[in-house]
């Protein structure tokens, strides 16, 4: 299964047709705090995001997504978490985060990216990812 998480993306209503365009399926994101090292953030951001702990961590990419205009990068990781329980509303009321947490099979993760249902790139780059190397993974984590 995957863990996708829906949040109001305010970047996203200009172009969207409807109100609705402007929720985006990602993937738990965070911004690096001063002092804080990326594995801190990816375990914070998943507490608060989607209310579940990883156990197991795998670096997948760090890349720039407009090196021409900007020079923030992103760093990937996958995750292995218990999604038996995972589901409903997360965010931190302070960051005013409304976040509804979707876990979802294999295939409808798929379904939905090739549908165009998502948008935010690190989640379009993580789910392809996971499709090259998902047997790899389910060998590694399941045995």
């Amino acid at each position: 299964e995957v863990v996708l998480v829906e949040q109001f993306r305010a970047g996203a209503i200009s172009v969207a047709k409807t109100p609705d365009e402007a929720w985006l399926l990602e993937v738990v994101a965070g911004i690096i705090e001063e002092g804080e090292q990326p594995i801190a953030v990816v375990h914070r951001e998943t507490r608060e995001e989607a209310g579940c702990e990883i156990s197991d961590l795998i670096p997948l990419y760090h890349f720039f997504g407009s090196p021409g205009g900007a020079a923030e990068t992103t760093q990937l990781f996958c995750g292995r978490v218990d999604s038996s329980q995972i589901g409903g509303i997360y965010g931190m009321a302070e960051e005013h985060e409304d976040i509804q947490v979707h876990v979802v099979s294999f295939a409808e993760s798929q379904h939905l990216l090739a549908e165009g249902k998502i948008r935010a790139a690190p989640a379009v780059i993580a789910l392809q990812w996971l499709a090259l190397n998902r047997e790899s993974l389910r060998k590694q984590w399941l045995g």
